[in-house]
């Protein structure tokens, strides 16, 4: 096997947990006994395929635009520097400080940043794909949470009333549950407008993500040279 060969499999298998890839090599090997012969690379892909099949090449660039657009929304907001960005075949992530307190203000914009990724989506391609809405932890949950947060969690709504932030949002009162809308729709077209003239920045980084897979703080602040600016003002 060449290095090449290794590296394409390293990269198919990106994102799996030290003991996932422990499990494909098992794998591969039961393979090679059940046929009666040594390991080869064919053992190692058709494991490597059963786990994880070799990632769609267009599917890979939307991952990386989308979460090309999540760290160019938070430097543009000036939100905590992102920590990590990465890519897998599994999708991607951001990670970046956590703010202790958070005023109306920033309420406002990590709910931009957490909805950029779908808004560089319809900027490059001209639609959204449904990764930022799937599952608890998409952009969508994350967003509507703070959204609720917002109204009835941190006291910045038209009520002092607390409400729990995991309450579903259909048994939300109704007005709350327009506010709420409201909120996240006023982010969404802010955001949108916020990357509007930036696509050359958000290409900058999702050519980097496609190229490294993963990026660490230096290597995200090296690829910006611009100052942020704040999100709208409506919420």
């Amino acid at each position: 096997m060449s290095d090449t060969d290794l590296d394409r499999l390293a990269d198919q298998l990106l994102g799996l947990s030290g003991a996932e890839v422990a499990a494909v090599i098992r794998d591969a090997r039961t393979r090679a006994r059940a046929s009666e012969r040594e390991l080869t690379l064919t053992d190692l892909q058709a494991a490597a395929d059963a786990v994880q099949p070799t990632p769609d090449q267009d599917l890979l660039w939307r991952v990386c635009v989308h979460e090309a657009g999540h760290v160019v929304a938070g430097h543009l907001l000036r939100l905590p520097p992102a920590t990590s960005a990465r890519v897998t075949p599994r999708g991607g992530e951001v990670l970046r400080a956590h703010l202790p307190h958070m005023t109306d203000r920033t309420v406002r914009d990590v709910m931009c940043a957490v909805l950029a990724g779908r808004a560089a989506e319809a900027l490059f391609f001209g639609d959204i794909s449904s990764g930022g809405g799937e599952g608890m932890g998409s952009d969508l949950a994350q967003a509507t949470e703070l959204a609720t947060r917002f109204e009835a969690g941190f006291g910045f709504g038209e009520t002092l009333a607390w409400i729990p932030p995991d309450t579903p949002v259909p048994l939300l009162p109704e007005n709350l549950r327009t506010r709420v809308e409201a909120a996240l729709q006023d982010a969404n077209r802010t955001v949108h407008g916020l990357l509007e003239g930036q696509q050359d920045l958000i290409r900058r980084v999702a050519t980097s993500l496609s190229e490294r897979r993963e990026l660490d703080a230096d290597e995200i602040a090296a690829l910006f040279t611009g100052s942020g600016e704040p999100c709208g003002e409506s919420a």
